[in-house]
């Protein structure tokens, strides 16, 4: 049963009939109910293909949720969805192969428009990852022009895509100092670990898109 709010010029929460009423990013929405025939439940090949690439990429998504919530916010505004389900479907088109395998070195975890980094070298130790990079802003002295500024804040992942586990920062270094690290748990010790970094600008109004660094067992 559906409920109005606002009275009867509002909208409406719930199923009603054949559709259902919802509200969702300051707007009221409805959309019909599905019809699903024996064939579709059942579900064809594709179908079942799709399903299944859906829930793999749902799954390895949900360890960086939060890291997606700033990789992928500017996106979500211009789609008019959330950031994880912006996320989710940018890598399911462009991350997955046909058989619905994960692709890692094309997996995006936050997408733009800003320069990102450059020159980029890993070291670890006991204590985690060490990144360092070029400092490839305006102010760096160098002949090529970009948008990026030496305030902008490096993004970190390592991720440990076996244990569905990661550990990463979203507010680092900034990118005229050049270096930054990603402490990890001992938990993480053996354990391959793919890692992508980013820069998002001081005021947010701006984030790159993340380059994928590889794996290195920790």
């Amino acid at each position: 049963m559906a409920s109005l709010d606002g009275g009867v010029n509002g909208g409406f929460s719930g199923k009603a009939g054949s559709v259902v009423g919802y509200y969702m990013y300051g707007k009221w929405r409805i959309r019909g109910l599905p019809k699903l025939s024996a064939a579709n439940k059942k579900g064809s090949t594709k179908q079942k293909v799709s399903r299944s690439k859906f829930t793999v990429m749902q799954h390895f998504l949900g360890p960086v949720l939060y890291f997606l919530r700033s990789g992928f916010n500017l996106a979500s505004k211009e789609n008019n969805n959330s950031a994880y389900n912006s996320a989710k479907s940018y890598n399911m088109l462009h991350a997955m192969d046909a058989d619905g395998n994960i692709q890692y070195d094309k997996v995006v975890l936050s997408v733009g428009n800003l320069t990102g980094a450059e020159g980029v070298k890993v070291q670890k130790d006991d204590a985690g990852f060490h990144f360092t990079w070029d400092n490839n802003s305006n102010h760096s002295g160098s002949r090529k022009v970009t948008d990026a500024r030496t305030n902008d804040q490096v993004m970190l992942l390592a991720y440990d895509i076996n244990g569905k586990r990661a550990e990463y920062m979203t507010s680092g270094a900034k990118r005229a100092t050049g270096r930054e690290s990603l402490l990890l748990d001992p938990m993480f010790q053996g354990k391959e670990m793919h890692l992508w970094i980013s820069f998002i600008a001081d005021d947010r109004s701006q984030i790159a898109t993340s380059t994928y660094l590889g794996s290195m067992v920790y």
